[in-house]
């Protein structure tokens, strides 16, 4: 805000009192106006050989224009405190009779093409109050003028010069005039020169340099007046003996032309013969319909509603209370004839910054007393916030996207013309992208039209990075539309890339599904089971197109039905090498954008009371990723509750983390989902959203055991004294809770994440490693011993593809698969050991290793006794075989893992349901239950057909003394 220095006891001289400066503080404060610094007490600079006086150093808001000189604060102030009525400011007609006229010639549409004047007549300036003229034209210039780009003031004494006047634009080296406080003459190009290095002058002269006309004001006798925006005759020069000042304006704008002649007029109107009155100047300009009188100082008449402002302010007052109160500040005010709700306001020609009903609100507070307005909320607040349902619709894609293991980015709005068109095999039709008109660098000529550029240079930046990147945005971009008033409009869009040495199309589509999901759009399939609630209302699918910036057949334009009205929002594939090339990027990327925002989609009626986001979430709210209504301990859950919203944030954490094969922690839980105040609810949320997960994913959070952090030495010791209980670990992962039965290769695939083949490489890799742990003494193994064996079955060449066995082993370690134990023997000598972590222990376990060795041993009759009875020595009675799995007749063991169980009959069904396998949950969560699932499987479907059921974490195998047993 700007700040205005005023003479102190002037000041209080204007106002008729003396203040202390609290009490003028509490003045400043009461009107809107602050007081930065009172001088009075601190070190005055000496000017002249003289101190200078005290000053009050004021700030102003920056919408009041008009009190940015001494003139404006002292009549405000004096209006506001009652002392005086508000000005009547009025045209008064010249003493002959005859208006100056100003003629605008033709040209000046090329450079400053509105202009304007005035004239104060028999004006008596002080040195403080010819200072403060000047100080107003300044602050205008710098404010409100932008620098004089938008207008230039010029004053002059009238009596010096001749109208009428003409305001011209001719060639500068055809100008030739003495500039102020010069004494000799010079062309317009070398006072371009002269005034290069001029302090204050040169930042102006850019304006209009290098246009190859400059505006002149010249009078009847072709006598310069000035040369805006850059200075002004020194002919005409004003001093303290002027008494006729003629006041000329040139502008861009002609709003801020209006605005900047009527406060400057109005101001020091004061100090005419008859104060406040202004004579006009006839303005002649017939080329662009600009012909008039200036200035206009008739007062604008508006209406407001005396129920708007008493709600905004929590009043009750009258029409004529309120009408008192305006005129205080300025206003001339009374009740309507109309209506006894409105109010008929006339706005004085100062207050330009009052443009709706809300500003006569403002001024109406003001005037009250803020410090006397009721303290009520929200009952009585007429201006409670909302989230645009856009931005809510945007926050929803862009939680579901990074809890899906995506990372945002937020490349800028601007590129360069061939990365928005020519990149990406697009053709630019003049009509699509909105440009800059004077763009600094190449590399930022358009607004974007697609989000694609952003993602690609960000890939491209940082491709040193390990392979995949995955990444996306959520943001607008910007189109031409020439029906609109701006002639442009925003959409916001949602897009992401996938940069790996595979295609990835798999995963991108994946996303979309997830996207769709949370979104309740169903997809739109013959496959059995995939209609679901609100189908009908928002549905989409997927059809083969040909985009250039695709590869081609490899590209799908996703297609939207919301209350049936069908619609493309977007497209996703494998861009074209071309593309690739040109952004250089040397693997394949797969792309998916789409358009978020579908304005012209009437929203169906939303089925609870929640409003539905308008665009892709038109049918349903976006949050609601499962079922209304979801049952709790303590009942039904409200559609909108938070304590649904915290369920939902559970599951969607839960899925994330396992995603990554990071152990959901209590403390994230915390974080993240619990709402402040609600760790009591903790229980509840954590069963509700195990029993979301178990209806809808088939899988359930787990709780870990304790990770040991002790040496091998203290882990036999705390063995032998039975001291091998832990407290709870909070932490989770999850399991599933699909029936053994249905636990085969056929209907749980591995997924194709990075590859099917390297996901299924690295689960048997685990497994072996950690059935090699299990079955060591002591279930630990050195690292040379680990080492070796990996070698013994070449794992870097046949089952990690290339991959470094130690990279591998630190992965294990990072997902709790394995721990790494490093102890020092007697001589100082560093052992290093392995035992298996807290993930492998509630993933695999000993049963799952028990499996393992008899799916690889398959012993049968009497070796196969010897087989068990060896397991049980070395990992304990519970991975003892079911009653009746040697009863069938020397057959080997099904694929199904559940071979025998069948005979059992009805007694072993509550045994069957609490065998949950340790498999990891599906990873290609985005799909409905129903649909076959191509999830990322804990361990391999062998080892699951023997270790469906739950493991006892707190048994211990006896140590044997040999190693006979592996």
């Amino acid at each position: 805000m700007p700040t205005i220095s005023v003479d102190k006891a002037a000041l209080f001289k204007a106002l008729g009192q003396d203040y202390t400066t609290e009490e003028f503080d509490e003045l400043c404060f009461d009107f809107g106006i602050e007081l930065d610094e009172d001088t009075s007490t601190s070190q005055r600079p000496i000017v002249n050989g003289k101190q200078e006086p005290p000053q009050l150093k004021i700030e102003i808001p920056a919408n009041r224009y008009d009190m940015l000189c001494f003139e404006g604060i002292s009549l405000m102030l004096n209006v506001f405190r009652g002392k005086r009525t508000s000005p009547d400011y009025r045209l008064a007609a010249p003493p002959k009779g005859e208006l100056q006229v100003l003629h605008i010639d033709e040209e000046t549409a090329r450079i400053r093409p509105y202009a304007a004047g005035a004239v104060l007549r028999n004006i008596k300036f002080t040195k403080e109050s010819y200072d403060s003229f000047i100080g107003l034209q300044d602050k205008l210039h710098q404010n409100l003028a932008r620098q004089r780009s938008l207008v230039a003031i010029g004053t002059h004494d009238l009596d010096t010069v001749q109208g009428p006047f003409s305001y011209e634009a001719l060639p500068p080296e055809k100008i030739e005039f003495v500039p102020l406080n010069q004494n000799r003459s010079m062309t317009a190009t070398e006072m371009m020169k002269f005034y290069e290095n001029d302090r204050h002058l040169s930042r102006y002269l850019p304006i209009i340099k290098d246009s190859p006309v400059y505006p002149v004001i010249y009078d009847s006798k072709r006598t310069v007046c000035s040369m805006p925006p850059i200075i002004n005759g020194d002919h005409s020069k004003i001093t303290l003996n002027t008494r006729n000042v003629f006041v000329d304006m040139t502008a861009t704008d002609r709003t801020k032309l209006d605005i900047c002649l009527n406060i400057l007029v109005s101001m020091f109107s004061q100090y005419a013969a008859e104060p406040f009155t202004v004579e006009p100047v006839k303005v002649v300009s017939p080329h662009n319909h600009q012909s008039r009188e200036t200035p206009d100082l008739t007062p604008r008449e508006t209406q407001a509603e005396v129920s708007y402002i008493n709600n905004c302010c929590g009043l009750s007052l009258t029409p004529s209370e309120i009408c008192s109160l305006l005129k205080r500040m300025s206003y001339t005010a009374s009740p309507s004839r109309a209506s006894t709700d409105l109010i008929d306001v006339q706005v004085p020609p100062t207050r330009a910054d009052v443009l709706h009903q809300a500003d006569i609100m403002e001024d109406v507070a003001i005037a009250y007393g803020f410090n006397k307005l009721p303290r009520s909320f929200p009952s009585k607040s007429g201006t409670i916030a909302q989230p645009l349902m856009i931005n809510k619709l945007s926050d929803i894609v862009r939680l579901e996207a990074a809890m899906a293991g995506w990372s945002e980015v937020m490349p800028l709005i601007l590129c360069s013309h061939d990365e928005n068109f020519a990149y990406l095999n697009r053709k630019d039709d003049g009509d699509t992208a909105v440009r800059l008109a004077n763009p600094k660098t190449a590399e930022y000529q358009v607004v974007r039209t697609s989000l694609l550029p952003g993602l690609l240079k960000t890939i491209r930046e940082n491709k040193h990075h390990s392979v995949p990147i995955k990444i996306f945005e959520v943001s607008d971009v910007a189109f031409k539309d020439l029906s609109l008033e701006r002639k442009s409009r925003n959409e916001r869009h949602f897009a992401a890339a996938w940069y790996g040495k595979s295609s990835g199309f798999e995963v991108v589509h994946g996303l979309l599904d997830r996207i769709m999901l949370m979104l309740k759009s169903a997809f739109v399939t013959a496959e059995e089971g995939l209609t679901k609630k609100g189908a009908e209302e928002a549905a989409y699918w997927i059809a083969e197109v040909d985009d250039p910036t695709y590869f081609p057949g490899h590209a799908a334009a996703i297609h939207l039905r919301i209350a049936g009205k069908e619609q493309v929002v977007g497209v996703f594939g494998i861009l074209h090498p071309t593309v690739l090339e040109k952004f250089e990027l040397k693997y394949p990327v797969s792309t998916l954008e789409m358009n978020i925002e579908q304005a012209e989609v009437s929203p169906s009626p939303p089925r609870t009371a929640r409003r539905a986001s308008p665009s892709v979430s038109e049918a349903s709210s976006g949050n609601e990723a499962y079922e209304d209504g979801a049952t709790t301990n303590g009942g039904t859950q409200g559609a909108g509750s938070s304590y649904e919203q915290m369920v939902k944030k559970l599951v969607r954490l839960a899925l994330a983390s396992e995603y990554s094969r990071q152990p959901i922690r209590r403390t994230d839980i915390t974080a993240k989902v619990l709402a402040p105040n609600t760790g009591r609810q903790f229980k509840s949320i954590f069963e509700q959203a195990n029993h979301q997960l178990r209806s809808t994913f088939g899988c359930e959070m787990t709780e870990l055991p304790q990770k040991e952090k002790v040496t091998v030495s203290q882990k036999r010791a705390a063995q032998r004294t039975q001291n091998s209980l832990s407290s709870s670990s909070k932490s989770y992962i999850l399991t599933s809770t699909i029936p053994a039965s249905l636990r085969t290769p056929a209907i749980l695939p591995p997924p194709a994440v990075p590859t099917s083949a390297s996901e299924s490489a690295y689960v048997g890799l685990y497994t072996f490693v950690l059935s090699l742990i299990y079955l060591s003494p002591g279930q630990s193994i050195p690292e040379s011993r680990l080492e070796k064996q990996l070698k013994r079955v070449n794992a870097d060449n046949y089952v990690l593809s290339g991959e470094k066995t130690e990279t591998v082993i630190k992965r294990m370690e990072r997902q709790g698969y394995i721990v790494r134990i490093r102890e020092r023997d007697g001589g100082g000598e560093e052992t290093v050991d392995f035992v298996v972590g807290p993930r492998g222990k509630a993933e695999v376990g000993e049963r799952g290793v028990a499996g393992l060795v008899r799916k690889v041993w398959g012993k049968t009759g009497t070796e196969k006794e010897e087989l068990e009875k060896r397991l049980v020595r070395s990992l304990g009675s519970g991975v003892e075989t079911k009653k009746g799995r040697d009863d069938n007749d020397g057959e080997e063991e099904g694929e199904t893992g559940v071979s025998g169980e069948e005979d059992e009959g009805e007694d072993n069904q509550e045994e069957e349901s609490r065998e949950v396998g340790r498999r990891r949950p599906s990873k290609r969560t985005t799909r409905t239950p129903s649909r076959r699932s191509n999830g990322r499987r804990g361990r391999s479907a062998l080892i699951e057909e023997e270790a469906g059921g739950d493991q006892d974490e707190d048994e211990e195998g006896e140590e044997e003394d040999g190693s006979g047993d592996e």
